[in-house]
């Protein structure tokens, strides 16, 4: 392997393939009982919906992140993933000019342009204006931690009334993750579980609103339209495996994984940092390039197990 191709190894953002929990997936699809009424014409109107109820008190049972706030948002949705949540909020606010900072989710770039959105990145908080719309992880994409003017670009945006939705997809792998999602202008916060499980093909997420906005999301889920595999895969996820568990089995092999490479370890598990120069083919845009260091972490936790 060339250097090129080890450091190309390093880019993206994928789950730990974690053995215990694609062991147990495994059999679950294999064996559970629970697939005979699931081929019918009909379906389950109602499996979504208990997902939903215990996604968000999975959530709200974290010990690691202080999240305040999530009970102003009492209308909540199955999506696919946070990327339908995003489609249909580029939807509602294509009047507005979109603003991302550079270093974060590059289907926003993708959506915005196939929608013929106008879109920008952005650098600081100040650049947004009275007839912008923001979308903005948390965890930041390329940072593994709160963007530091997350609070600020939040604060600006509560002045000018501009429509703000939080991306937590990486929720259920950080840790010391501080966010008030109280502020007015976040009209919606996604989830996902395809971040913290191997289980991205199963498009298990939510997206929680202040108000209920009927948009084909809605409709989706009032009428049963919905992902019922994802539904029961994430919900078999959230009651074998609680919102600590990643953090708690994982962060100590982080940090081996991080002094190993010779680069920063982040608040978010699968995630390191460095502005070395030999790591900046990997560069989002901004000072420090972004690894993903998912493989390296099963592969030496799985020594030290052994």
């Amino acid at each position: 392997m060339t250097n090129e191709e080890f450091i190309e190894t390093y880019r993206g953002g994928h789950a730990l393939q974690d053995p215990e929990v694609t062991l147990e997936l495994q059999d679950f699809v294999m064996t559970t009982g629970l697939w005979d009424g699931f081929f019918k014409a009909g379906g389950d109107i109602n499996l979504h919906n208990v997902f939903c109820s215990e996604y968000i008190d999975w959530i709200q049972a974290n010990k690691r992140n202080t999240i305040l706030g999530i009970d102003h948002f009492h209308h909540v949705c199955m999506t696919a993933g946070t990327s339908e949540a995003f489609q249909m909020f580029m939807m509602r606010h294509n009047n507005r000019k979109f603003k991302f900072f550079k270093g974060d989710f590059m289907m926003h770039k993708v959506a915005s342009n196939i929608m013929q959105n106008d879109w920008s990145w952005i650098y600081e908080a100040g650049e947004v204006t009275a007839d912008s719309a923001v979308i903005i992880s948390c965890p930041f994409s390329d940072f593994g931690s709160e963007h530091p003017q997350m609070e600020e670009l939040l604060n600006i945006c509560d002045s000018w009334n501009v429509p703000v939705l939080i991306d937590m997809a990486y929720f259920g792998m950080c840790h010391d993750i501080e966010i008030d999602l109280s502020h007015k202008c976040i009209e919606e916060v996604t989830f996902s579980l395809g971040k913290t499980f191997p289980i991205i093909g199963a498009r298990a997420g939510m997206r929680l609103q202040k108000t209920d906005v009927d948009d084909p999301v809605l409709f989706a889920n009032q009428h049963g339209i919905v992902n019922n595999f994802g539904a029961m895969i994430g919900l078999t996820c959230i009651e074998s495996w609680d919102s600590d568990f990643i953090v708690r089995k994982y962060k100590d092999t982080q940090l081996q994984v991080c002094d190993a490479l010779g680069v920063e370890a982040t608040k978010c598990i699968i995630f390191a940092t460095s502005e070395k120069e030999e790591w900046q083919t990997l560069n989002r845009g901004n000072k420090s390039s972004r690894l993903c260091i998912a493989e390296d972490i099963i592969i030496h936790h799985d020594k030290d197990c052994n």
